[in-house]
């Protein structure tokens, strides 16, 4: 029995493209709520402790995400997840997908079948997640995921940024509210050395814009400020077919290493609606880092009154250590006030 002010926690780290997600399967107990969505709104308003535990130095880092594994109430699902994020809680992330898919499948959590392609079915606050996962029987080699559909809400607006001047943004729905901005218009080449300046303009956008916006969800209502802005490149031709450029940042500060699944989904929407890809097209987004993600639209339908686009990304996450952290309830950097009653069930000392 571990000491009475510590716990464990059970984590299967992964990563996708150098971004670190972190899958916890063990250690937290049941998570109040009948519904991933509703485990998820618990977490926000009474266990973030959590997230920022992962998140934060001792333990953590922002740059990273977290996954909370939960039971799931959809009837297909095989397990439900929450995603945790430097911003919070998005509805759905497809590089944390990935990698709880991958993590989930080579633990033994979930039954790895023979050698080949296996459908996993998972569940996350948006909904139900199909991926198609091929594997040797020991190894994912790589997950293919129906992401949530994505719409484009308004084109055009404009922020008056202190130090980049004006900026002009598409407003789309992913599976989260997406800035789309064009990287070459405001002088982005969209390489690993402009790191540090594209999370000064992601920071910027997402500060000034969220005055003027009001980001509701017809299904989830209110998602708060705006927390994502995707830099996006051209579309050209590569040696294996169409590829295109894309920097995703996460506020408040993080520029994702990978391409992300939710802004080559905001990215594919914008360009369906323009004309510029069709149902069937195939296309590599390249993040500054050099880390890819494959994309391609499936279905262009109506949803909500708009014209919605569904896209599948496929990518590779990779298992880098199953690790049991050591909370240590009576350490100030715990902040053991608000996790000691999410890990032991029970008020604190």
């Amino acid at each position: 029995m571990p000491p009475e002010h510590r716990r464990r926690l059970r984590l299967i780290d992964t990563h996708y493209g150098r971004d670190v997600s972190r899958v916890v399967v063990g250690g937290v107990p049941q998570v109040p709520g009948d519904s991933v969505p509703a485990k998820r709104a618990w977490l926000q308003s009474q266990g973030d402790a959590l997230r920022r535990l992962l998140l934060s130095p001792p333990y953590g880092d922002p740059s990273m995400c977290a996954n909370v594994v939960v039971d799931a109430d959809l009837p297909q699902a095989q397990a439900g997840y929450v995603v945790m994020e430097a911003m919070g809680y998005p509805y759905f992330s497809g590089s944390n997908s990935i990698c709880v898919a991958t993590a989930l499948l080579e633990s033994g959590y979930l039954p790895m079948g023979p050698p080949g392609r296996q459908v996993v079915h998972l569940q996350a606050p948006a909904g139900l997640i199909r991926a198609e996962v091929d594997h040797d029987g020991w190894r994912v080699h790589s997950v293919t995921l129906t992401c949530d559909p994505a719409w484009v809400l308004e084109r055009g607006r404009t922020a008056e940024l202190p130090e980049f001047g004006e900026v002009t943004y598409d407003l789309v729905w992913s599976g989260c509210f997406y800035a789309v901005v064009d990287a070459a218009a405001h002088g982005f080449a969209l390489t690993e050395p402009e790191r540090p300046v594209l999370a000064d303009f992601g920071l910027a956008l997402c500060l000034v814009a969220s005055a003027d916006l009001q980001l509701v969800h017809p299904d989830h209502g209110d998602t708060g400020p705006l927390a994502f802005v995707n830099l996006a490149g051209p579309v050209t031709e590569g040696a294996d077919g169409l590829q295109m450029t894309s920097a995703t940042y996460v506020h408040p500060g993080v520029v994702c290493r990978c391409p992300t699944g939710t802004g080559t989904a905001a990215q594919l929407a914008l360009l369906a609606d323009d004309g510029v890809l069709g149902v069937g097209d195939r296309v590599t987004s390249i993040s500054p880092s050099g880390s890819t993600m494959g994309g391609q639209i499936v279905e262009r339908t109506r949803l909500k009154g708009r014209d919605a686009t569904t896209s599948t990304i496929t990518g590779r996450a990779f298992t880098l250590g199953r690790t049991e952290l050591v909370v240590n309830l009576d350490d100030d950097l715990t902040e053991a006030e608000g996790i000691w009653e999410l890990l032991t069930g029970q008020a604190g000392p």
